[in-house]
C-alpha cells in the first residue's frame, strides 16, 4: 500500500477457504492502513488504505482512502480510490471515487461519482 498506483496494478488473490474474517466494528475508527489475507468487513470508519481479497463495507461503514480487493461489496460509503476485480454497489452505496474494475454491478439506488476504468 505504499504507492496507490502501484497497488492498483494488481488485485489480491481470492481468500482461501479457511481464511478468517476481520470485522471493524461500528464504533471503531481506524486511522491508517490495513491489509489482510482474509476477508474484511467494515462496519465502522476507516481513514486510510484497505487491501484484502474480500472487503465488505457495511451500511454503517465508511472508508476514506484507497480500497484494493479481489471482491468488493459496498453498502455504505467509500471516497478516494477503488480497485477491485469484482465490484458490487448495493442500493444504499455512496461512492465518490476513481474506480478501476474488471466486473461491476451497480444496483438501482446506488450513488456513484467519479471515473470508471475497466481493466481487462
Amino acid at each position: 500500500m505504499k504507492t496507490p498506483n502501484g497497488d492498483l496494478d494488481r488485485w489480491p488473490d481470492p481468500a482461501s477457504a479457511n481464511a478468517r474474517r476481520s470485522v471493524f466494528a461500528q464504533d471503531l475508527v481506524v486511522e491508517g492502513d490495513a491489509s489482510s489475507i482474509g476477508p474484511i468487513e467494515v462496519q465502522g470508519n476507516v481513514v486510510g488504505s484497505l487491501r484484502a481479497p474480500e472487503i465488505t463495507v457495511a451500511g454503517s461503514g465508511r472508508v476514506e482512502g484507497s480500497v484494493v480487493a479481489h471482491d468488493l461489496v459496498v453498502l455504505g460509503a467509500v471516497s478516494g480510490t477503488v480497485s477491485a476485480r469484482n465490484l458490487q454497489l448495493a442500493p444504499s452505496a455512496v461512492v465518490q471515487a476513481d474506480v478501476t474494475h474488471e466486473r461491476i454491478a451497480i444496483e438501482v439506488g446506488a450513488e456513484l461519482e467519479g471515473t470508471l476504468q475497466r481493466k481487462a
